[in-house]
This record gives structure tokens, C-alpha cells and sequence, in this order.
């Protein structure tokens, strides 16, 4: 119970004023100090649009000039466009033609294998004797 007073104490303590470490931030000195900063930053503020307004007058100059450049490299790209089309369909059409001479050729590759193995057991199945299945059981 001794801890309740404290308590109420610290908390009565945080609610009054401290006038004593306030200081007031309404002097003149510090008006015109507001002032002249502020008068700073307009003018500041006034030069960066004056140059924004300077860069976006010569780009609309620009993009207003550069209209028949423009038309040229558009029909210098589409020209290139066009020929990168045709040299991909080559391209494809190679890769294709690559693609099924590999298939073919594994294919026979795989063809001959077999018919190697067939002809190579029937051989050694003709060629082991006459032996006969009962030969095998003792």
C-alpha cells in the first residue's frame, strides 16, 4: 500500500506544467529569422520553376521539330523489324529440319540394334549345338 502514494505522486507531477523548462518561441528575433527563411525558400522555390519550366519548353520544341525524324527511324525500325522476322522463320525452319535428320537417324541407329540382337540370339541359339531343353535338366 505504500507504493500507491508514490505512484499518485509521480503521476500528479506529470500533469502539471513545466514552465520552467518551457521557453517561449515567440520572440521577434525569431520572426524575422522565419521570415527571411522563408523568403529563401520561395525564392528557391521560384528558380527551380523557372528552370522546369525552361526544360519542358525546349522538350515540347523538341518533340514538336523531331516529328520527321521520328517517321524515318520508325520506318528504319520497321524495315528491320520485318527482316529479323524473316531471318527467324530460316532459323526455325533450320532447326526443325536439324531436328527431325537427328530423329531419323537415332531411329535407324536404334532399328538396327534390335535387329543386330535378334539375329545375333537366333545365331548363338542355332549355332550352340543340338541341344535340347532336357539337356539342361540333370
Amino acid at each position: 500500500m505504500s507504493s500507491r502514494p508514490l505512484i499518485l505522486a509521480l503521476l500528479a507531477t506529470l500533469w502539471l506544467p513545466q514552465t520552467g523548462i518551457a521557453q517561449s518561441a515567440d520572440t521577434p528575433a525569431d520572426e524575422s529569422a522565419i521570415e527571411q527563411q522563408t523568403e529563401q525558400d520561395i525564392g528557391t522555390l521560384q528558380a527551380e520553376l523557372a528552370r522546369i519550366e525552361a526544360e519542358r519548353q525546349r522538350l515540347a520544341d523538341q518533340l514538336a521539330g523531331g516529328g520527321n525524324d521520328n517517321a524515318a527511324q520508325i520506318e528504319q525500325l520497321s524495315t528491320q523489324n520485318i527482316a529479323l522476322r524473316d531471318r527467324l522463320a530460316v532459323m526455325e525452319e533450320l532447326v526443325d529440319t536439324q531436328r527431325s535428320e537427328e530423329q531419323r537417324k537415332w531411329f535407324t541407329v536404334g532399328g538396327a540394334t534390335v535387329a543386330l540382337s535378334l539375329l545375333a540370339g537366333w545365331l548363338l541359339g542355332r549355332l550352340g549345338g543340338g541341344r535340347k531343353r532336357n539337356m539342361w535338366l540333370n
